[in-house]
């Protein structure tokens, strides 16, 4: 089975070329040396607005479950091509047919947060193979769901999704979501992944022209 690796949390690193020479006061200049505040940077968002708006009522509430708030805000200032380190849908539905260095994660904290681990990570990739479903090979904690052609969650940990986007060459997309166990709260499920990153995949789908062919259900059941 393909092993996903964990990812490396960049609060907006991709910044430090801009602001090359300030050594150790980097940290507290991000905002400034990415545009101040007038472009909206550190705004609060509510779950519905996170991710590109893709997260539906269900997802929502998941959301707020794992973060124990209704607030919460995302990457701040923009790339090293002037793009807002904000998620797109427009802008992963591109990436996930090129490489690593172009495709757009949707990273969140909640909104008062000031540390570098994100209460969630979501990121898309292109694969030509899939892993199969196969209850007895998993690792204890984890849970398969009827999504896609390949779904499952990892404690309260993870969740990843396989789901067929035959478009550009590619055959299939891997949706990933991890999450900080430093951040979620105890009312955090497994399935509350599963739901959020059900949604935003559901978006992806439409997004590449492969929702008919992808399997992801409108809602998810436990």
């Amino acid at each position: 089975m393909r092993q996903t690796s964990e990812p490396s949390t960049r609060r907006a690193i991709s910044r430090a070329a801009v602001c090359s020479g300030l050594g150790a006061v980097l940290a507290v200049s991000l905002s400034a040396c990415s545009g101040g505040s007038g472009d909206g940077e550190d705004a609060t968002l509510t779950a519905a607005q996170v991710c590109d708006a893709t997260l539906d009522s269900p997802a929502a509430t998941s959301l707020e479950r794992v973060g124990a708030t209704d607030k919460f805000k995302e990457l701040p200032g923009t790339n090293e091509a002037g793009e807002p380190n904000r998620f797109s849908l427009k802008r992963a539905a591109t990436g996930v047919h090129e490489g690593p260095a172009e495709q757009d994660k949707c990273t969140l904290f909640t909104s008062t947060d000031e540390s570098d681990h994100p209460l969630i990570e979501v990121s898309f990739t292109a694969e030509q193979h899939a892993p199969t479903p196969d209850a007895s090979a998993e690792p204890a904690g984890s849970v398969l769901y009827p999504i896609g052609v390949y779904a499952k969650t990892n404690a309260k940990n993870s969740a990843t999704i396989y789901f067929r986007c035959p478009t550009r060459g590619i055959t299939y997309v891997n949706a990933s979501l991890y999450s900080a166990p430093d951040q979620t709260s105890p009312k955090t499920t497994g399935h509350d992944l599963m739901v959020v990153l059900n949604s935003v995949s559901r978006a992806l789908a439409r997004q590449l022209g492969c929702a008919s062919q992808a399997d992801l259900p409108a809602r998810v059941t436990p």
